[in-house]
């Protein structure tokens, strides 16, 4: 009966452990989540105000991720969200050929009607406080640009460090 009574008390203790850390678990992962589009947002931001001319006059962005870049779907949704409210814009998903497909490009010229953005590839360095993304940006044949930023966690946030090699046409 002893041992019962003692069972019957520590159940509540337990149950209560357990669900306060499966909350800090959540809160810890919704903050890393944070963490891994922050970078992300800041390369997309760079490269969209870098060649400002490639923006004049979009009707769009259409946003595409090769693969192996370590995003998931509500990662993806919340940097197509950013877009769209930072410049309000329809954010497609559509590839270059998918963009042609759909007639959203000037019917006359190969010159897109907005901008294509992919993310082509991340590296983690070995400090995970460092990362290079690299991201274009395609408007015509003759207006597009690739770049390698560098950026790094510090004082509790991400920032842009460096450069890495550019491409322009």
């Amino acid at each position: 009966m002893a041992i019962k009574a003692k069972s019957l008390f520590l159940l509540p203790i337990v149950i209560v452990m357990l669900l306060a850390s499966s909350c800090t678990s959540v809160n810890t992962g919704s903050s890393s989540s944070k963490e891994l589009v922050a970078p992300y947002l800041l390369a997309l931001d760079e490269l969209i105000s870098t060649d400002t001319a490639l923006n004049a006059n979009m009707e769009y962005i259409s946003l595409v991720l090769n693969g192996g870049v370590p995003l998931t779907k509500p990662d993806k949704q919340a940097i197509e969200k950013y877009l769209q409210d930072k410049y309000n814009l329809i954010i497609y998903n559509y590839t270059y050929e998918q963009l042609k497909e759909q007639k959203l490009y000037e019917q006359d010229t190969t010159m897109l009607k907005g901008i294509l953005l992919t993310i082509e590839k991340q590296n983690q360095s070995d400090d995970q406080n460092k990362m290079t993304i690299e991201v274009s940006k395609y408007r015509a044949n003759e207006g597009a640009i690739a770049i390698e930023i560098i950026l790094a966690y510090q004082q509790g946030k991400w920032e842009i460090v460096g450069y890495g090699q550019m491409r322009q046409s």
